[in-house]
């Protein structure tokens, strides 16, 4: 191919595969981070930019630097490994049409051309087998040397080769003259391209993920099995996370909040505590209450006998 359908060929790689496989792992992965958020915020106080982020965010490149925060401040073994997984997920992600681009590239075509005796060159891609050459023998002379005849059906046409004896005393071990090596020239062929992949990046590409998915796993069951919210169905969403986060600010910055401007909320709740999941509950048979705040510290335990509203 020419060096401009190399390079279309490249770009429609690096843009379909690159692009359209983060956004698949970004989507499979969101149900995975949001679970690991709410198993947090049901441990520990979590920031509201960490809450936000992860969220609404959560692939985003920019999460990474609130991940890292989170990851340096919050004290507690099994939360620094949900962050920390969290926080090479979301690197790995940001970085992986990096990783599909240096798998792939376009180099110049290189072929191959048999050097005959005589000095001419033969493009090998023009002989149809070398199984199918018929080799005859001509004694040359008593010295060991000889000269072989052999016929290409695809070029009717019949070619001289000399033989070298590797040993006047040991002629068993021969070696034809289209078997050495030293009888072949590669040549770079102009204005010829081939794209294809790099063996080595592939096969680290794919350690990579599979250590990936097996990191994503352990977090997901961990998640599945501990997390007193997921256990019970109650998983975050979109519109799950607003209604938690607005009832955390409402309670930090007071009802009235249609005055602040974005850049005024960012820099109010900055000064906020952490928030955390609580669960208030209700009296005899009115339902109990699962909330997000900054002033609840108690531990999240829900009873399966109540109703929780």
């Amino acid at each position: 191919m020419s060096f401009g359908q190399a390079k279309t060929v490249d770009m429609v790689w690096n843009w379909v595969a690159g692009r359209g496989v983060q956004f698949a792992l970004a989507w499979f992965t969101y149900h995975v981070f949001t679970s690991a958020l709410m198993r947090t915020a049901e441990m520990v106080h979590v920031p509201y930019d960490l809450f936000t982020s992860l969220a609404f965010y959560s692939a985003r490149p920019g999460s990474i630097w609130d991940i890292l925060k989170g990851l340096l401040g919050i004290r507690g073994l099994r939360v620094k490994f949900i962050l920390g997984w969290l926080f090479l997920s979301t690197v790995y992600l940001a970085s992986f049409p990096s990783l599909l681009d240096v798998m792939s590239g376009y180099e110049g075509s290189i072929k191959t051309e048999l050097i005959l005796p005589n000095k001419t060159l033969v493009d090998i891609g023009s002989i149809s087998s070398f199984e199918g050459i018929l080799f005859s023998r001509r004694e040359y002379d008593s010295a060991g040397y000889s000269t072989y005849d052999f016929y290409d059906e695809g070029l009717n046409k019949t070619w001289t080769l000399y033989q070298d004896y590797l040993s006047y005393h040991n002629t068993s071990q021969t070696t034809f003259y289209t078997q050495d090596p030293a009888n072949y020239n590669c040549v770079a062929e102009q204005g010829v391209y081939q794209w294809g992949f790099s063996g080595e990046w592939v096969l680290v590409v794919i350690c990579v993920n599979c250590l990936w998915v097996f990191g994503l796993w352990i977090l997901w069951v961990d998640t599945e099995l501990k997390s007193q919210f997921t256990r019970v169905g109650r998983r975050m969403g979109t519109y799950r996370a607003i209604a938690d986060i607005a009832e955390a600010m409402r309670e930090d910055l007071g009802p009235n909040l249609c005055a602040y401007s974005d850049k005024e909320l960012a820099h109010a709740l900055k000064t906020q505590g952490r928030l955390k999941y609580y669960v208030r509950e209700g009296a005899e048979d009115e339902a109990g209450h699962i909330g997000l705040s900054s002033r609840m510290s108690e531990k999240v335990h829900l009873d399966w006998g109540k109703k929780y509203g």
